[in-house]
This record gives structure tokens, sequence and C-alpha cells, in this order.
């Protein structure tokens, strides 16, 4: 389904504008019009009302609002400007304003500034004249619209402040805030593009700004053309850092800081390039991350508020045929140096293997001494052990011998206890004992002594073989 394109709009503006011979128009609650009637008198109708026309004029009022964060900017015919702070709204009345425009108030962060110009109007000096008094030259000059002070020729005075956020800051009818224009990257460049946007080169103007951040930022520049001592050239891209911090020195002292401190880099780098060779400069590139090297940009940067806090040496170009020469120059260098890191990663290889094969023999020789010693230790325990059996038994058969030598002499010792009772036991029979010896000891082995002794007083041998 088409939209109705023919429909009304409902509210009027100024763009409504009719000549009406004869009708009539209703004027709606939140409308606002101005009517000329044929004698050319101006009458203002706000709404809600219905009114009746006769050669008349008719021209709705256009109704600008703004929010808290807005303002109108009041333009009168008679040349005077008002602002009006929102939340508010107005009808603009063609005979009496010039213009109402909507406009956002600054918004300022925490760590930015506004730089605000006022114009202060000093009180116009009149001198009474011969012939009239002060009162009557008052009463001429009431009736002039421009005033005295600010008639050409007579300068006025200007006053600066600087207004600091975090705030939401509305300008006065008689203040404007100052708009900087200074280097930087030209528009529609695409930040970030290796082509035209970090190492653009920046132009006069192409940043325009009223709000200022007084924070640490950075920049980059490529400084071109520099000519070493070899008359090579050569461009040198840095990154700069660097932070505000003395708004009133800043725009007492210069009208652009980025143009400065490019002059500034451009100035050392300059300088740097014709004290070294192509070579030295490859070789010394190190040198351009010091702030040392660049002191014209340090005396710069703190004659105008300034801070640097540190540069970044980001890399270096030449011509197309010295960077050829010069790549296949580090390609060699590359190619040798991997060799060698290749040569000294195998030779640490070999060097690791046979540190581990004597690391391994080691062990295994450890390891068979170790076996050695523990099957020595063995021996010894099982030596030992045999050793102290053997003893054990030899003891065991000493102790038995010497039991059974202990038995034999204590059988002997009985036998001749035995022998010296029967001897002493014979004796006292009467029995002549040394006989009795001799007889024994020389009778045959086959014969034995009997000795009876029914008789107490003899004693018959009876000699007689064995059984």
């Amino acid at each position: 389904m088409r939209g109705n394109t023919s429909s009304k709009k409902t509210f009027r503006d100024g763009s409504y504008y009719k000549q009406v011979w004869l009708g009539k128009r209703t004027i709606k609650e939140g409308e606002c019009a101005a009517i000329w009637t044929a004698s050319g008198t101006r009458k203002v109708c706000p709404g809600p009302k219905r009114v009746r026309l006769w050669w008349s004029h008719v021209r709705f009022m256009s109704r600008p609002v703004a929010d808290n964060t807005e303002y109108l900017a009041i333009k009168f015919r008679d040349g005077r400007v008002e602002h009006k702070r929102g939340p508010c709204s107005m009808f603009i009345d063609p005979c009496i304003h010039e213009s109402c425009e909507k406009r956002e108030a600054f918004k300022l962060a925490a760590n930015e500034a506004l730089v605000v110009y006022h114009e202060t109007r000093a009180q116009p000096e009149v001198q009474p004249s011969e012939g009239g008094s002060m009162d009557k030259l008052t009463d001429k000059l009431s009736g002039l619209v421009v005033d005295a002070t600010s008639a050409t020729g007579k300068p006025t005075t200007v006053q600066r402040r600087i207004v600091r956020g975090p705030a939401i800051y509305v300008p006065m009818s008689d203040e404007w805030a100052h708009t900087f224009s200074w280097h930087g990257t030209p528009r529609g460049s695409k930040a970030g593009s290796k082509a035209v946007g970090m190492y653009e080169d920046k132009v006069p103007d192409a940043l325009s700004f009223q709000v200022l951040r007084q924070m640490p930022d950075q920049m980059y520049v490529t400084v071109r053309d520099v000519r070493t001592k070899d008359d090579v050239q050569v461009d040198i891209r840095l990154m700069i850092f660097y932070e505000l911090v003395d708004i009133e020195r800043m725009l007492d002292h210069t009208h652009d800081p980025i143009g400065d401190f490019i002059n500034a880099a451009s100035a050392d780098v300059m300088a740097f390039g014709a004290g070294n060779t192509y070579e030295s400069l490859i070789e010394a590139t190190d040198q351009l991350s010091s702030a040392a090297t660049f002191p014209t940009v340090s005396t710069r940067m703190n004659a105008i508020g300034y801070s640097l806090l540190k540069i970044v040496y980001r890399g270096y170009s030449t011509s197309a045929k010295l960077q050829a020469m010069h790549d296949e120059a580090a390609a060699q260098r590359t190619s040798l140096r991997l060799q060698s890191a290749t040569t000294q990663v195998e030779q640490a290889e070999q060097a690791m293997q046979l540190r581990c094969a004597g690391e391994r023999a080691e062990g295994e020789s450890a390891l068979a001494s170790s076996a050695a010693r523990h099957k020595l230790e063995l021996l010894q325990l099982e030596g030992e052990g045999r050793r102290r059996e053997r003893d054990a038994d030899h003891e065991q058969a000493l102790r038995h011998e010497r039991e059974a030598t202990q038995a034999k002499l204590s059988l002997l010792v009985a036998e001749h206890d035995e022998e010296l009772r029967r001897a002493s036991a014979l004796k006292e029979l009467g029995v002549d004992l040394t006989k009795l010896m001799c007889t024994v000891g020389e009778r045959p082995p086959d014969q034995h002594v009997r000795i009876d002794s029914a008789t107490p007083t003899a004693v018959h041998l009876d000699l007689a073989k064995a059984p």
C-alpha cells in the first residue's frame, strides 16, 4: 500500500505563505500566524484560534526547539544577536527576527578545553558643547541605534578565557570560540592504510577544530629527502608522542603546533643525516628513537607549551635501485646467518648426541660397577655366612669332642676311683697289692685272677683262661 504523498503537515511552519482575498484560517494550538491586512499592519495570532481574512496575507511562523544540550542563536532585524539556552522553543516572527538557528552546545570532557573570546565595551566619553548642556546631548545620543564605542575607528577590548571540562558550555551572544587550523592528514585519507593513511604527508589547514584535547597524543611524521654524507637520499619515518601542558603559552607563541613539530623534526633529522653516511645511518638508526637526537623539537615544544614524551623510529625508505641492492645484500646476510645458525644447530645437536652417549656410557659403566659391587658384596656375605657356618660346625665338633673327652675322662676317673676303692678294699682284706698288681701285670691276656675270700686269712689265685 502506497503512502499518501499529498497529506498535509500536522503543524504549518514558515514555508506556508498565502494571499487571501476572502476567506478564513484555523490556527491550531501549537501554531502561530502573522497576518497582514490591506493597510499593511501586522497582527500576530497564536492558536488555538479561527480568524476571517479579507484582502490579507497570512504566514505561519516556524518554531525551532532546543533541548538541554542545545541553544537557539536568534538574530534580530536590528542587528542584535541573542543566545537562548535550551530546553526552550519560540516562534520566529519575520518582522522581528532575521533568523533563528538551533546549535549544539560545546560538550567538553574532563581532558578538553575551549578558548573563548569576549568583547568588552567601554562607556563613551562625551564632552558637553558650549551652546548646550549634557542632558541635551545625552538625549540626542539616546536616539542613535549604533553605540559610539562600536563606531569605525574606535577600538574595543577583547578578553580571552579558557573553559575547561567537564562542562556543557553555551557561549554568550558577544562571545566566539577560537577555531584552530593546523597541519593534518588530507580529508578523505583512510587512517591506517600504508598508501594515504599514517604514511601520508601532513598538509596545512587540513585539521580544523575548536575543542582542544589536553592529553597525551601522537602523530606520524615522514621526513623526506634526507641527504647523507655520501649523497644518498633517504626518507625517515617517525612517531612523535607529545602532550599539551600550557594552553596560554601555546596560544601566545604559535598558530600551528603540528607544523612546528614537523619543521623541527625535519631540521633534526636533516642534521643527523648530514653527519652520517648511508651505511652509518642504517647502523645508527637506534639513535633516532632517543629524544637527545632531537634538540630542536624539545626546545620548540617547551617554547610553545608542549612536552615531548617520546620519539619512535619507524623505518626508512630510499630509491628503488638502492633499496633493491640493500634488500639483496640483506637477503644474502640473512641467508648466511641462517646457514650459520643451521650449522650451529647441527653442531650443537651432534655435541648433544655425543654428550648423551658419554652420559649413557658413564651410566652403563656405573650400573655395571654397581652390579659388580653388589655381586661382590653378595659373595662376601655368602663367604662370611659359609665361614660362620664352618666356624659353627667346627666349634660344634670341638664342643662334641670336648664333651666326649670329658665323658671319657669322667669314665676314667670313675674307673680309677673304682680301682682305688677296690684296692683299698683289698688292702683292708689283707691282700698284698704289690703281688697282686705284679701278678695281674704278668698274666697272659687270656687269663684272669680270681680272689677267693672265703677265708679271710688265705688268698687263692685261680688262673683260668678268659672266656
